[in-house]
């Protein structure tokens, strides 16, 4: 393995592990092949009594150690080649090979699974082999097989670990894959619910403000020649205002926590088709006549398709108010089984189609003539019919006029 492709050296906590590693690898060595001379020197004449060079073998071993982590498998040679030195010059046989142990855990843990068991059995024949070889005269019946499974212990323990290790991060790795599907779910949601949010707005104020913009208009050319209407034209102004002060309290109220005192906002009922008439006294008091035809037997809606009906009605007749010139609109709801069919219909200039996209332009600037513009009236419109399962239709009627038509499902998904 090259140094540049192994992990950094140990720092901080992991030093400190690897240094008391280490120490008590070559105190058990040094220790350990010292007390076997003392003890088994008399019985064993062809043990070489131990030399400096047999120390420096002892301490060397575990001394790599501190590089297992960058070099696992330069490590574990150099281990085990310190511990067939020794036995190879015959000094008293003692855990001398201890390093290999620490060095083959981390192999197992490092190193692709299927070099870390070659590793791991070339050490075993290793182990064996200088046992069976170099020690046959002092061994006990089984030694070399008992040597060969404690490296495969090693490195079945060393097995054990990175799988164990593996399973934990596989366990987090979903956690967080979990937490990111949660937080896209919720800004979905959240977008979802800005784009609701925006389509109600855009229809409150639009339609609103189309009422006053033509009522004020009026208002101001008949000031001075007719006071009196004049005054029924701001009078017309004052109730659009309280009734979208009213809508807009009501919607915004959603959006708060609560009051003072721990109780959600008050809300006021969705409007629905329930309340055309409202629509179309105001579209009256502009100077359009409208005209309202239910087919079908009626039903009760689905509270976000009432709701669907009702906007689409007030946005087409916004734009007929304020930018189609007409003299006389026709609104028809027809019931069928599992629909309903809104349509509303106009006399006036259908050739601005950017203005009948509800795009407050000027009444006389030019037009696509396909109703389709570009303003957010006639896409809000359609987005609320294709969020129910529906669609929605606009465009010029042939002989003249604009013609919108939505089709939504009673069912709404």
């Amino acid at each position: 393995m090259e140094p540049s492709r192994g992990a950094p050296l140990a720092r901080g906590r992991a030093l400190v592990l690897d240094v008391l590693l280490v120490l008590g690898v070559a105190a058990i060595q040094v220790l350990g092949c010292w007390a076997s001379e003392r003890i088994g020197m008399d019985r064993s004449p062809d043990w070489r009594p131990l030399d400096p060079l047999a120390y420096v073998l002892l301490v060397a071993g575990p001394l790599v150690l501190l590089l297992r982590r960058r070099w696992p498998a330069r490590v574990l040679a150099l281990t085990l080649a310190c511990g067939l030195a020794y036995a190879a010059r015959t000094y008293p046989e003692g855990p001398s090979q201890l390093a290999i142990y620490p060095a083959l855990w981390t192999v197992a843990l490092t190193l692709p699974r299927r070099t870390a068991w070659v590793a791991a059995a070339g050490t075993a024949v290793a182990v064996a082999g200088a046992e069976l070889f170099l020690y046959g005269d002092t061994m006990f019946d089984g030694e070399p097989l008992y040597a060969a499974v404690t490296v495969f212990a090693a490195m079945w323990w060393g097995e054990s670990v990175r799988a164990r290790r593996a399973y934990v991060a596989e366990l987090r790795d979903r956690a967080e894959r979990a937490e990111r599907t949660r937080d896209e779910e919720a800004r979905r949601r959240v977008d979802e619910e800005r784009m609701r949010i925006a389509r109600e707005l855009h229809d409150v104020v639009s339609h609103t403000i189309g009422v006053i913009s033509v009522q004020a208009g009026v208002a101001a050319h008949l000031l001075h020649r007719r006071p009196d209407k004049a005054a029924d034209s701001l009078a017309a102004i004052r109730q659009a205002s309280d009734e979208a002060l009213g809508e807009l309290h009501a919607m915004l109220g959603v959006l708060r926590e609560g009051d003072s005192d721990g109780g959600r906002a008050p809300l006021a009922p969705a409007p629905g088709l329930a309340e055309l008439d409202a629509l179309v006294a105001q579209a009256a008091r502009a100077g359009v006549e409208v005209t309202v035809s239910l087919e079908g037997e009626p039903r009760r809606l689905p509270s976000a398709v009432d709701l669907a009906c009702y906007r689409v009605v007030q946005e087409s007749l916004t734009n007929v108010v304020r930018h189609a010139g007409a003299s006389r609109a026709e609104v028809t709801v027809t019931h069928h089984d599992g629909q309903v069919v809104v349509e509303v219909t106009d006399d006036g200039r259908a050739g601005s189609g950017g203005v009948r996209g509800g795009r407050a332009g000027p009444p006389d600037g030019p037009g696509s003539g396909n109703g389709a513009g570009s303003g957010q009236g006639i896409l809000g419109m359609r987005e609320r019919a294709r969020a129910l399962g529906g669609s929605l239709e606009a465009g010029p009627r042939p002989g003249g006029g604009f013609r919108v038509q939505a089709t939504l499902p009673v069912a709404a998904p």
